[in-house]
């Protein structure tokens, strides 16, 4: 264990949500030890804060799976020098706080596109054709004939992207190959650039208005927090379908919720909600026409290999008083 005196990197993991060692120890190697702290996977009261500060004192990174960074626990730790998140969204931790007290944080874009694409896919063709429904009535109750659900097709229908970096790019180039017609909204492109990317340039509004799949891959940030609720729907097309992978903020559940139950929304398929872990009490869960998984769009062993060499290369690039190749702040 790493003496007081002696800086380290402390990879926040628990068993749920784990980080792969090898590549981040093959990075750190030369640079700092590496130990794992069991951050838990929620804001912190003060007692817990005074307790996680004690484990995580003296180190100088952390590799961010499990928890919450917010300027009151950073405050108790005076030694830390840079936060690399796993992942693209870098919506637990205070980042304005961050730097502040010079504390760089970085994050890993692109680096679990593939498994997020590979998800969202499977997610429409469940929805669509209702396979999960179909396997668990032929497990459970040893129906056959009954268990057959007459479902739907990609083929010709029309998907709408909210946001289109390199997740949407990629989800849309598959939805194409399904013979989808695919458009896409996103503030950061012109037209011109959505168009030579593959997809036909709308507002949100109209993407709303004319999509009959519609799946959200926009970051978390107060511009976007609940840009899925009930006036939004309301602008949807009747009998649309519904994927998040991006990020539980950017939709209203209970909104959600009420447009299934309404009939306005033909099905929902979420892997994220907001507030993680969920509210059990949540309109949700008991809403018909939706498959809910548990934030495991980036949980393949390709994807946390990628992510953990990619944000552990980073800590050790500002541990050796380097430049990151992917800065937040």
């Amino acid at each position: 264990m790493p003496t007081s005196s002696e800086p380290w990197v402390a990879l926040a993991a628990t068993s749920d949500l784990p980080i792969a060692e090898a590549p981040v120890l093959a990075a750190m190697q030369g640079v700092a030890p590496v130990r794992t702290v069991a951050l838990p996977y929620k804001p912190l009261d003060d007692a817990e804060q005074v307790e996680y500060a004690g484990q995580l004192a003296g180190a100088a990174g952390i590799l961010l799976r499990s928890g919450y960074l917010t300027a009151s626990l950073l405050d108790r730790l005076p030694d830390l020098k840079v936060v690399g998140v796993h992942g693209t969204g870098v919506d637990p931790v205070d980042v304005a706080a961050c730097t502040e007290r010079d504390i760089i944080v970085t994050n890993t874009p692109g680096a679990n596109a593939v498994a997020v694409t590979e998800l969202t896919i499977g997610l429409m063709l469940a929805l669509l054709r209702r396979f999960p429904e179909s396997a668990h009535q032929v497990r459970a109750d040893r129906a056959w004939d009954t268990a057959r659900h007459t479902g739907g097709e990609l083929g010709g229908r029309t998907l709408g992207l909210v946001g289109y970096g390199q997740i949407g790019r990629r989800v849309g180039a598959i939805a194409k190959a399904f013979g989808m017609t695919v458009i896409a909204s996103d503030p950061a492109l012109d037209d011109d650039e959505i168009r030579n990317l593959g997809a036909a340039p709308v507002s949100f509004e109209d993407l709303l208005s004319r999509a009959d799949m519609v799946s959200l891959h926009a970051p978390a940030i107060p511009a976007t927090r609940h840009m899925i609720r009930q006036e939004t729907i309301a602008g949807m097309k009747a009998g649309a379908f519904l994927v998040n992978c991006a990020r539980g903020s950017l939709v209203d559940e209970n909104a959600v919720a009420a447009a299934l139950v309404d009939g306005h929304l033909g099905g929902a398929a979420l892997d994220v909600l907001e507030g993680e872990p969920p509210n059990p009490e949540s309109p949700i869960f008991n809403a018909p026409n939706v498959l809910l998984t548990p934030h495991m769009a980036g949980s393949t062993g390709e994807c946390l290999l990628t992510i953990a060499g990619t944000a552990g290369q980073d800590i050790a690039r500002v541990l050796r008083g380097e430049a990151p190749v992917h800065p937040v702040n």
